[in-house]
């Protein structure tokens, strides 16, 4: 059975927290949609998924829908010692954007998310 954004929406925090490691395999094969209702599930377990934003932030083969995904509707609702975590990251992006990343205005996101929180 194909799992679907359905199909986790309908788990238990319990069941949940044992599929993000699918769900965060599934979202770096492109195999579930970016939406915003998977990133409130994803949200509820910032220690989880702390390590796959570092690796989304950190890589440059990563898509840059999924960095701006992540900045979009990750980053922000995360708790103050995650986003503290990821500052460098966020400040790379923000002052330091790849080609790519300031094609699609990620900088300007990333200095939106740091002035949220510092």
């Amino acid at each position: 059975m194909e799992k679907t954004e359905t199909y986790f929406l309908g788990l238990t925090n319990e069941q949940l927290q044992n599929e993000v490691p699918l769900i965060v395999q599934l979202l770096n094969e492109n195999k579930l949609v970016k939406t915003q209702d998977l990133a409130k599930l994803l949200i509820k377990f910032p220690n989880e998924i702390t390590p796959f934003i570092f690796e989304v932030f950190e890589s440059a083969e990563k898509d840059i829908s999924m960095k701006e995904w992540c900045l979009d509707f990750l980053v922000p609702q995360l708790p103050f010692f995650v986003k503290i975590a990821l500052e460098e990251q966020l400040q790379r992006i923000a002052h330091a954007p790849t080609i790519e990343e300031k094609s699609a205005n990620l900088d300007e996101k990333a200095l939106s998310v740091l002035n949220n929180f510092i």
